[in-house]
């Protein structure tokens, strides 16, 4: 009997060493959260900024697009223009091979004189005309031609810019992806370390129970009256517990049966942010238990529980990855310990 005592307070101080290892953990993990959190910012301001360049490069491509298309057009009027000036200058020449005073000094008529020194004064400026939109066509390809290259040089600097954003943001995906790796893998192990031990203590506990022929007698008692003495809210071997704030919470497999530690009347039953499917037990005297999180709820509010009653299963609702009960006991709304009270 005392040796096995002496196993289960050494069983009680692993725990308990190994609960403070997990807290630390715990605490660790928060700071790790706020730099994770950072990090993702990080990559979300990276991903913004990648969707803006990536818009950038589309409207570049598309005036590289329209100034490509501008230099054809461009181009295509130039040989219309050099098509045109090189019929002006075939139709001077078809006009015959002497110059304008020999034309003024052979010619009787002076109407028809009048007539030919217009057209040939029209056909000199038609010439020069043609010569000048040539120059300014010649002009504006060069310019486009510029403009060109100058948005090809722009979208390589931006494509540069986007490689080197899809870095930095594998860098940070990588860097998330071991912290949290780092941190499961800390915190699962000595989850299941803790839950070795307390199956050993359970173990022990029971044997302790059975060498001191101790049987448990539902008391008439007031809650007050019930410390150290309350059932637990899960009977099963399959479980393991960590020490909340404010609580405590049960692992076990989902659908394992909870049970009410002590008579009362549900006053809610219901789901509640950040408790998932939620009932609470008003016990009189100010005393009330909670039991967060669970798959599903087989009291309503109003009815009366007795000790030992089946009020609920084991989930995972509210938003906790693993299935477990979260367990509370509150005088006059303020929590206490609940090791304090189960037996």
């Amino acid at each position: 009997m005392i040796q096995t005592q002496s196993k289960l307070k050494q069983l009680d101080t692993k725990i308990h060493n190994l609960r403070q290892t997990l807290n630390s953990a715990h605490d660790k993990r928060g700071v790790l959260n706020k730099e994770l959190s950072e990090t993702e910012k990080q990559i979300g301001e990276c991903v913004q900024k990648l969707r803006l360049i990536q818009h950038d490069m589309s409207s570049k491509e598309r005036k590289i697009t329209e100034l490509q298309a501008s230099v054809i057009t461009l181009n295509q009027q130039l040989v219309t223009q050099q098509q045109l000036l090189a019929s002006h200058v075939r139709a001077r020449y078809q006009m015959g091979e002497y110059q304008p005073l020999k034309w003024l000094l052979n010619q009787d008529n002076p109407y028809k004189v009048s007539r030919i020194l217009t057209y040939y004064q029209y056909l000199i400026k038609s010439r020069q005309q043609l010569i000048d939109q040539i120059d300014e066509t010649r002009k504006k390809i060069n310019e486009n031609k510029d403009k060109l290259h100058n948005e090809l040089a722009k979208n390589q600097h931006l494509q540069e810019q986007l490689t080197q954003h899809q870095q930095q943001l594998q860098q940070s995906k990588s860097y998330h992806t071991t912290l949290i790796d780092s941190l499961n893998h800390e915190i699962q192990t000595n989850q299941l370390t803790l839950r070795d031990f307390q199956k050993d203590k359970d173990n022990l506990s029971r044997l302790l129970k059975s060498l001191t022929q101790q049987s448990v007698v539902q008391s008439s008692k007031p809650f007050a009256q019930m410390r150290k003495k309350l059932p637990l809210p899960i009977q099963t071997e399959h479980r393991s517990l960590q020490k909340m704030n404010q609580g405590v919470t049960f692992f076990a497999d989902e659908g394992t049966v909870v049970t009410a530690v002590y008579p009362g009347k549900v006053v809610f039953s219901d789901w509640l942010k950040g408790y998932g499917l939620l009932l609470i037990i008003d016990h009189g005297q100010g005393f009330m238990t909670l039991y967060a999180h669970n798959q599903s709820l087989f009291k309503r509010k109003g009815q009366m529980v007795h000790q030992r009653e089946q009020i609920a299963s084991v989930g995972h609702s509210g938003g906790i990855k693993q299935n477990g009960l979260y367990f509370e006991i509150r005088l006059r709304g303020k929590a206490v310990s609940p090791l304090g009270w189960l037996s």
